[in-house]
């Protein structure tokens, strides 16, 4: 049976090398949920940057086994401690413009909130919120980012979880689209802001000032293998992809320099993998 409300609810968070910034970020809604979860894909044990916190566990993996698998073994945690929801965290974002507590309660008010498996707030990353425009405040989206989510528990064990196999790009994404495959509602809370910081990597091109994400080479591996399966695995979805391909094919022949034929020899090497 859905829970009626949005209650019952633990933390997941993903850290990666974190320091104190990303401690802080949990200390932010740590007493707002029954209890937080750090999965840790570091290779080093961080534990003491929690030292001193209540109603945490930490989890350490002492390798990066993706943020898919990070999430899956949180979920797994959470789900035998009878939680029924979980707010799945990044560590680059942060509850610093309204609080979790806010976001539960508008959760709660949505009408059709049985058929919900994933509310989102809106992105905002770095004061520059995300592109797309509001409608109204409750709005179905086909896929949204995975930080800051509210995920009922029922329905990611009806998806059988993040797939662990996409490592960490398009994970958030093909969760959605199989959720909605399902029959599951995947909703934003516009008034709700939670602010994403972009990290170091962020760059803008020359004449538009058009900010971009300068992945490593190696990511663009995954980028491409994980759009190539999207579109086998989604057909609706198809338009949207190819697009994607287009895009990034565009910045690394237009705009992204550093490393470029690594890149452009990570991207078709991914495109080719399954082949």
């Amino acid at each position: 049976m859905a829970s009626p409300n949005i209650h019952n609810t633990a933390a997941v968070t993903v850290w990666y090398h974190p320091g104190e910034k990303e401690a802080e970020a949990v200390q932010l809604y740590r007493e707002q949920v029954a209890f937080t979860v750090v999965v840790d894909n570091s290779d080093e044990d961080n534990r003491a940057l929690l030292k001193g916190m209540e109603k945490v566990v930490y989890l350490p993996l002492h390798s990066n086994q993706g943020i898919a698998a990070a999430l899956n073994r949180g979920a797994e945690y959470c789900l035998e401690q009878g939680v029924e929801w979980v707010l799945t965290m990044d560590q680059d974002s942060r509850w610093d413009q309204q609080s979790v507590t806010d976001y539960m309660q508008a959760a709660s008010r949505y009408e059709e909130i049985d058929k919900v498996a994933i509310f989102s707030p809106f992105q905002d990353c770095d004061g520059h919120p995300e592109k797309h425009h509001r409608k109204g405040e409750y709005e179905q989206r086909e896929m949204v980012m995975c930080s800051g989510n509210l995920l009922r528990l029922q329905a990611w064990q009806e998806a059988k979880g993040f797939r662990e196999d996409f490592f960490i790009d398009i994970v958030d994404e093909e969760i959605c689209c199989h959720l909605r495959q399902l029959g599951w509602q995947v909703v934003r809370i516009n008034a709700i802001l939670l602010t994403h910081h972009l990290g170091n990597g962020v760059r803008h091109t020359g004449l538009t000032k058009h900010a971009y994400t300068a992945h490593p080479a190696w990511r663009y591996y995954y980028i491409a293998r994980n759009i190539r399966r999207m579109l086998q695995l989604y057909p609706a979805m198809r338009p949207y992809y190819k697009h994607q391909v287009y895009k990034y094919l565009k910045r690394l022949f237009l705009y992204d320099f550093d490393h470029k034929i690594d890149k452009l020899k990570a991207f078709y090497k991914g495109w080719r993998a399954d082949r």
